[in-house]
């Protein structure tokens, strides 16, 4: 399965951030994106394309409050709702498909949706 991932121009518009080189590795296909969500807030994106992953920590001050990792990641992108631009997480595997969804507007919101086939 094919790995989409949104253009760098669609993150710098929702974000006004591009992605850039995961700096916790060498590997050429690991991306990320960090932008404020408040003054204490802080939005972490990263992912892999080639091993089809995607990490999302949501921080607030010096603590993670949330710490999501998938695997098997079909989509991501950033898509346009409404009350903001909201961060679409797809994947799926033989046995189960599943969706999360990070709403960044009006406050941070996570919604994961994990279902067996």
């Amino acid at each position: 399965m094919e790995f989409v991932v949104a253009e760098d121009d669609v993150w710098f518009s929702a974000f006004d951030v591009f992605p850039q080189a995961g700096k916790a590795s060498d590997e050429a296909s690991v991306r990320e994106v960090r932008f404020p969500l408040s003054a204490t807030e802080e939005l972490h994106i990263s992912w892999d394309t080639i091993a089809r992953s995607a990490r999302i920590r949501y921080r607030r001050g010096s603590d993670v409050i949330v710490d999501v990792h998938r695997e098997q990641v079909t989509r991501l992108a950033v898509e346009t709702h409404r009350t903001g631009p909201v961060i679409a997480v797809d994947y799926a595997a033989e046995d189960c498909d599943g969706r999360t969804r990070v709403h960044t507007r009006p406050a941070f919101a996570l919604r994961d949706t994990f279902l067996r086939a």
